[in-house]
């Protein structure tokens, strides 16, 4: 007897969910593993949607790099300031490899080294003076700091939309071990027959 296919809905309905309980699970991260095309970014941000939170991406343009990749999480570090963000990063953002880097230190520790010169890491401490007092924190500058790390980690939740095909992946799960360690690892399959056959209807109906 042959096994019922899955529909599609059903199946976009059960990735929402997987995705839903990781990103609403405290410090949840995930790896989205799928080719190109299976729903990775989309049901990332519908999930996001539905819980609430912000979705952060970077935009990527001519000779972008280091420097650029450090100001843009800068601005995501401002904003987990006071929100809950999902951080959404695919294998089509790393432009640089060392990118990987900056993300494995994030999914382990909360915070990039060296991110800030010191008249921006004192503008973060003193963003948070008030609240962290209001909680008892002893006010030290290293008190203060860690709170303020711990803050960000707290509201971040990092999703990776990344492709099995080659050794890229592998590669990079063995260079940046908290890319798995971290993350909650979801594989997406390729689309069944009957959804491509669906999808290719609907946008072919009216095509005379």
């Amino acid at each position: 007897r042959s096994v019922p296919t899955r529909r599609p809905g059903e199946v976009a309905r059960r990735r929402i969910c997987r995705i839903s309980r990781v990103i609403e699970t405290p410090r949840g991260n995930a790896l989205l593993v799928g080719v190109g095309g299976s729903g990775k970014q989309s049901l990332t941000r519908l999930a996001a949607f539905a819980a609430g939170y912000k979705v952060f991406t970077i935009s990527l343009m001519r000779n972008y790099g280091e420097k650029e990749f450090r100001e843009d999480l800068k601005e995501l570090y401002k904003q987990l300031g006071t929100d809950e963000i999902v951080f959404l990063f695919t294998d089509a953002h790393v432009a640089e490899e060392g990118f990987l880097e900056f993300i494995n230190n994030m999914l382990t520790t909360g915070m990039v080294p060296a991110l800030y010169e010191q008249d921006e890491k004192d503008g973060c401490i003193n963003s948070v003076r008030k609240e962290a007092k209001e909680k008892g924190i002893v006010e030290t500058p290293d008190s203060l700091w860690n709170y303020y790390v711990q803050k960000c980690r707290n509201n971040m939740h990092i999703v990776l939309a990344m492709s099995p095909s080659g050794d890229k992946l592998r590669i990079r799960c063995r260079n940046f071990p908290g890319l798995i360690s971290n993350a909650v690892i979801d594989w997406f399959f390729t689309w069944p027959e009957d959804a491509l056959q669906k999808v290719a209807e609907f946008f072919l109906s009216e095509t005379p």
